[in-house]
């Protein structure tokens, strides 16, 4: 029995769109005054397995008479190029035109439709016949190389372009034979390694058969046999077939024929002697098994019983499916190791998977090494056609051209996507680090400034931007000024954002200690008096007490803060108990900037001990003054208390320091 398992979506994008891929839609094809003549029959380009990606864009078909569109055409057209991810819409407005019977309406729909989606072979095939209907014959052939150049390993269109030609073309011209010929080569180079071409060797046996020529026949079903393919035992019995019932004098050159009539007489002998001493009997001449290509039968297990789906669409592959083209591509890597194989094989994963992104990175990595270019082409496909709203294929593609030293087209690549999917910050910081990298500061704070000039109606955005900018103008730049005065803005605009007020206190508390003293407590002072969580002020107010005691000037201001940071506890009451012991918030939470930066956090309490604050002086002690407890007394039973936690208060400030300059690095 089989397993069903839920379907495996492709990976999300990152626009609220279909899953579908494909690129942009062209405007509408404008309106020919008059129909031209049919163009001369094109040659028929070579076959690659690669498609040529120039090619994938459909020219425009001539207009015929038929001026008015149909009346619901402009909203099925409107209803496809607002959602243009979502197939159904396009499906519909396809089936209408066909409906119909409307050529101007229709090869529109087609042209827009397969510029997105040049996968669907069945297309294909009605744009080529609704060229022959309507007697452009001509045209018919474009469309037919135009699809075959986007889908070479695609079987069915092959059928269906020979088809058109022998159905076509003046089979009593000499140069139409050579044309088909040529064609049926072309076909079986780019998709006769396919499991599922039977088909195609079949149809070209069958023609050479027709065409009298029973040695090219011959030489035919000889390769065939070389091709592990679904019906590969059936093309081994025509083939016995087709020897028993021709001379061989028919079916070989006159040198071979010579070549083996002088080994059947040398043999002869031999063979007789032989067959005299041979105890057991054999079998009947011609039933022998069929001695099938290496790998045939693991080809039949990958191809018959998990790829249900060989073709392209929109819908879900299930993880059995996604499973097995990864173990096959992995068998064919390991165990065939037969470069021109294993590409067809890709090629073949990248129509049934087109719209996962794990597939098109795996054949990046096979081609890289091997050739610079092919890999490149393979990325523009994937991201100029497929997955043209997937921000991460497109990063990886700026990643490989800014390693292999092409900057412009890394910039080129992010720019793009960025014009693609407006206001995905992490887009935009890739364009920051790739100016950076290559030694552009200034490039890389005009992106940085622009923005956070544009986000401005984003607070949460428009503070992310503020602290990159400021570490940038800060670490690189060695302008403190400048990063102030943005961090300065951003919390104009953000007054509670904890993470603005906390990168401003750690760039005054970088610089110079006596005159930075006023500014490390006018921080403190501005985030207290912000809009911010209790816990976080705590934080705040034993940073600023931190900072006095390990650079205040006199004994006086640090007791001045103390006594404002135990006024701070008393106010907060019980939601400061509840913070201090991590009742309300996680600390791991706090401790934590979204950008990976980090605020230093006060050890932990086990919960089995009795909790006492280090900022709490101890009870005064029985018989002693009251207020000397208190003052100068008490606080040095909080110093000592405090002095030893020192240590561990200094490693989580040099922490915090230290991942805020790996995040610039």
């Amino acid at each position: 029995m089989e397993i069903i398992e839920d379907p495996a979506p492709p990976p999300t994008e990152t626009s609220e769109m279909s899953e579908n891929g494909g690129g942009s839609i062209p405007p509408e094809v404008p309106e020919a005054p008059e129909a031209p003549e049919v163009p001369e029959v094109p040659e028929v380009p070579e076959a690659s397995v690669v498609p040529n990606p120039a090619s994938f864009s459909v020219p425009p078909a001539a207009e015929d008479e038929e001026g008015e569109l149909p009346v619901d055409f402009e909203r099925l057209w409107k209803a496809a190029h607002d959602n243009p991810q979502d197939f159904t819409s396009w499906t519909d407005l396809l089936q209408y035109c066909e409906q119909e019977s409307h050529i101007t309406a229709s090869r529109r729909a087609l042209v827009a439709f397969l510029v997105r989606y040049p996968l669907c072979y069945g297309y294909w095939k009605k744009f080529a016949d609704l060229e022959r209907r309507a007697g452009y014959n001509g045209k018919a052939e474009e469309v037919c190389v135009q699809g075959l150049q986007s889908i070479p390993l695609s079987v069915d269109l092959w059928i269906h372009y020979i088809n058109l030609l022998l159905g076509t073309l003046d089979m009593n011209l000499p140069e139409s034979p050579r044309r088909i010929r040529s064609v049926f080569e072309d076909a079986v180079a780019a998709a006769g390694l396919d499991f599922h071409s039977d088909r195609l060797w079949d149809l070209y046996v069958e023609w050479e058969k027709e065409q009298g020529d029973m040695r090219a026949a011959t030489a035919v079903l000889d390769r065939v046999l070389m091709v592990p393919t679904q019906l590969y035992n059936t093309h081994y019995d025509k083939f016995k077939t087709h020897l028993n019932s021709h001379t061989p004098k028919e079916l070989l050159s006159p040198e071979e024929y010579e070549e083996l009539r002088a080994l059947c007489r040398q043999s002869q002998k031999a063979e007789r002697a032989e067959q005299a001493q041979e105890e057991e009997e054999e079998r009947p001449p011609g039933e022998e098994e069929p001695a099938t290509p290496e790998g045939t039968d693991t080809v039949s297990n990958f191809s018959l019983l998990h790829i249900k789906r060989p073709y392209f669409h929109v819908k879900p592959l299930d993880r059995i499916q996604l499973r097995a083209w990864h173990s096959y591509l992995d068998w064919e890597i390991a165990v065939a190791r037969d470069d021109h194989r294993v590409r067809i094989l890709f090629e073949r994963c990248l129509i049934a998977c087109a719209l996962y992104e794990e597939f098109w990175t795996r054949y990046v990595q096979y081609l890289e090494p091997q050739s610079l270019e092919e890999a490149r082409a393979v990325y523009k496909r994937a991201c100029e056609i497929h997955l043209t709203h997937k921000h991460t294929i497109h990063m990886q593609w700026a990643t490989f051209e800014e390693r292999h030293g092409d900057l412009a087209e890394a910039r080129r690549v992010l720019e793009a996507l960025e014009k693609r999917l407006p206001g995905l910050a992490v887009v935009r910081l890739r364009r920051a680090g790739l100016e950076r990298r290559a030694g552009r500061l200034d490039e890389s704070e005009a992106l940085l400034r622009q923005a956070v000039a544009e986000s401005k109606e984003k607070p949460s955005l428009h503070a992310f931007y503020s602290i990159k900018l400021a570490r940038l103008l800060l670490k690189l730049g060695k302008n403190p000024g400048k990063a102030r005065g943005v961090l300065q803005e951003a919390l104009e605009i953000s007054p509670d954002n904890g993470k603005v007020h906390m990168n401003l206190l750690e760039l005054e508390a970088a610089g110079d200690p006596r005159p930075s003293a006023e500014a490390v407590q006018e921080c403190v002072t501005r985030a207290l008096a912000a809009p911010l969580s209790p816990r976080t002020k705590i934080l705040f107010s034993q940073r600023g007490l931190q900072y006095a005691e390990d650079y205040g000037n006199s004994i006086q201001s640090v007791l001045s803060i103390y006594e404002e940071h135990q006024k701070l506890l008393k106010e907060l009451g019980g939601k400061k108990r509840g913070a201090e012991n991590g009742d309300n918030e996680d600390p791991e939470k706090l401790s934590k900037d979204d950008d990976g930066s980090a605020v230093a956090m006060p050890p932990q309490v086990p919960p089995n001990m009795p909790h006492v604050p280090i900022t709490t002086p101890p009870p005064p002690v029985m018989g002693s003054d009251m207020s000397t407890q208190a003052g100068y007394g008490g606080y040095s039973s909080w110093y000592q208390v405090q002095d030893r936690n020192h240590h561990t208060l200094c490693q989580l400030c040099h922490q915090t320091f230290q991942k805020i300059q790996e995040t610039l690095l």
